[in-house]
């Protein structure tokens, strides 16, 4: 299914002055948000804060079945922070964000989409390096499926080859609550 673009994010594509950023949120107790930009950026009423302590995240992929992926997020633990989050709390489960936003050439965000959302499944602290991996699934992991049907495009082609209607469906529901409240 194609993803539309906004005309301003177009606008940018076109002069070639486009600036991808990491927007990571982390819903801990107290929520976490940070963004490898230079200087913190303001998106949907959130301020991510710039922060060197976003040292990685793990490549996605896309396919048309459900699956559960996993990701893996590096955070520096050289600050002791992130790491007596994750050992003073219960982190399981906590949901995390990210999205890729783009950036025009004056540092405004003209428009941003969810790369991976998911939740903490474990977490590993490297000591010797001094680093924090957040080992997380994909939000398909707290889905409690029933075999059959599913409600994606190449599911609903199967029974119906000329249907359509499927390719628009994530355009007119926001969001969809499978079991976890």
């Amino acid at each position: 299914m194609a993803r539309g673009l906004s005309s301003a994010l177009k606008t940018e594509l076109a002069n070639q002055s486009i600036n991808p950023v990491i927007l990571l949120e982390i819903l801990f107790p107290t929520p976490v948000r940070l963004t490898n930009h230079y200087k913190d950026l303001s998106y949907n009423s959130n301020t991510y804060n710039s922060s060197s302590h976003l040292l990685q995240i793990t490549n996605n992929s896309e396919s048309s079945q459900i699956n559960v992926s996993s990701f893996s997020i590096k955070l520096s633990a050289v600050d002791s922070a992130y790491s007596s989050i994750v050992l003073n709390n219960n982190v399981s489960n906590d949901e995390v964000t990210i999205d890729i936003a783009f950036l025009d050439s004056t540092g405004a965000i003209i428009d941003a989409f969810n790369y991976n959302k998911g939740f903490i499944e474990s977490f590993n602290i490297d000591t010797k390096n001094g680093a924090l991996f957040l080992n997380c699934t994909s939000h398909f992991a707290d889905f409690s499926r029933v075999a059959g049907r599913k409600t994606n495009e190449g599911s609903q082609q199967v029974y119906f080859s000329t249907d359509k209607g499927m390719e628009f469906a994530s355009l007119t529901v926001k969001d969809i609550l499978w079991g976890r409240k």
